[in-house]
């Protein structure tokens, strides 16, 4: 059985406590509240007071941008019963928002889990895990080839628990206490094995380079600059008056409608005289967070009217074109999501008794460019009109076998509507003209007067 010595176990515990406080720190930027970074320790003094939190989180909008692009709608195969089967598994368990979760943590935390399992009682399961509590290991000599997986979770009783998974077994560690830090490996024992009689390891992992590991100190940057924009314009941006006097001006007040009887000098030095100091300006803030938000721009491949605005009358054309990069991002995502996905809906098949090969299977996304209904309309019929099918447009549009053929069965039966349509006017033509050559006692007309 794998893991004799303990070393896999040992190797599970380093791996995901030892990478939870970078990813804690991910996630934190993405979900917020955001980390206050200062230059210097006396201006972290000087804000430490301060109870309110300023922060533009733009880490949140890099990852949102691309993650309301990669949509999973189900996966298509010619086999016709693995297709239906794939279809009720992924409407019943809701894959789609399964899905949803798992490409947000892998963009925000450069990785996720998905497991997939059969329950006590023979029920599907397939779920979301967060990348915090789980770890794939992959063989040394092929790095693509999983050699175990591990899952740390808490029980409801306080026990911690790990889990390590093999294509033959499943093993349990329990923790010997309910303490929330657990810092030892040594404080976990053996608590049961299991096999794993479909011979496969049911975490698959998602992996990306991350959307916001490069821009971690421009929005530092960002939230420094917003704070103190926002600290300038509390106690700055407000006309501050001045009263030179040798008089006591301490009862003066500052409000609308308020008449200041104020002596006058007496004519030897300094004179008595009343101003206001020329309140302080914001833009230097303002264009400094401008600079810096174009620099995350170019880094995360956003474009600029996601954050910026950008004018209102952008044409179809250059929209596309400035969501030109990042298209290309979103589509090298959705490759390396490719593979996963087949090898998840193989599993689920697998779990069913249907062996297919994951090739074969293929995930089916909502379309990733802004959608320009004219332009592709147009760019259709020219392609309709040099031969390409309708079928394979479609295709290339993302649609599901099942939306091609609920739309030839629809395109079958209007045609048949139309065809009686036609037959029924025909008909009634037709009787109309018989009508109209028959003379009263029964004689066809010779087109000749009669008498």
């Amino acid at each position: 059985m794998p893991d004799k010595n303990g070393t896999d176990f040992t190797n599970a515990f380093k791996a995901i406590k030892g990478k939870r406080p970078r990813l804690e720190l991910l996630n934190q930027y993405v979900e917020g509240p955001q980390p206050l970074r200062y230059t210097t320790e006396r201006l972290e003094e000087i804000f430490d007071d301060i109870r309110a939190r300023f922060e533009i989180n733009w880490c949140n909008v890099v990852v949102n941008t691309s993650l309301d692009r990669l949509v999973l709608n189900g996966f298509d195969i010619d086999d016709k019963g693995a297709n239906e089967y794939l279809d009720q598994v992924f409407d019943k368990l809701h894959i789609d928002l399964e899905a949803d979760r798992t490409h947000r943590a892998a963009l925000a935390m450069e990785s996720a889990y998905i497991m997939v399992w059969k329950s006590a009682d023979g029920e599907m399961e397939i779920y979301f895990n967060d990348p915090r509590m789980c770890h794939v290991f992959y063989e040394s000599d092929n790095p693509r080839k999983k050699r175990y997986a591990a899952k740390w979770f808490r029980h409801d009783d306080g026990r911690h628990e790990i889990t390590l998974y093999y294509s033959d077994s499943i093993k349990h560690y329990l923790s010997k206490s309910t303490k929330d830090d657990v810092s030892n490996p040594n404080d976990f024992e053996l608590d049961r094995a299991e096999g794993n009689t479909y011979g496969t390891i049911p975490m698959f992992e998602f992996v990306t380079n991350g959307e916001i590991t490069k821009i971690l100190t421009e929005q530092d940057a960002v939230n420094i600059l917003f704070a103190d924009m926002v600290a300038s314009a509390e106690f700055g941006t407000l006309p501050q008056k001045f009263v030179i006097s040798n008089a006591d001006v301490s009862d003066l007040k500052n409000s609308p409608s308020e008449i200041w009887w104020i002596p006058a000098g007496d004519g030897q030095g300094q004179q008595t005289s009343v101003g206001q100091f020329s309140p302080s300006s914001l833009d230097g803030f303002l264009v400094a967070i401008d600079k810096l938000a174009n620099y995350i721009f170019i880094q995360t491949r956003t474009p600029k009217h996601y954050l910026m605005q950008a004018g209102s009358n952008i044409s179809g054309e250059a929209l596309l074109a400035m969501e030109a990069p990042l298209t290309k991002k979103v589509n090298k995502h959705k490759r390396r999501f490719d593979a996963v996905w087949q090898d998840v809906a193989q599993f689920i098949l697998q779990l069913n008794g249907i062996t297919v090969d994951a090739t074969a299977i293929k995930p089916s996304w909502e379309r990733v460019e802004s959608i320009q209904p004219l332009t592709e309309a147009q760019t259709d019929q020219i392609a309709i009109n040099t031969g390409i099918p309708l079928v394979t447009l479609l295709k290339r549009r993302g649609w599901t076998e099942q939306e091609i053929n609920d739309m030839l069965s629809d395109k079958q039966d209007e045609q048949a509507r139309n065809r009686t349509v036609a037959q029924s006017v025909l008909d009634t033509l037709r009787n109309q003209d018989a009508q109209t050559n028959t003379v009263p006692n029964g004689t066809e007309s010779t087109g000749q007067n009669v008498g």
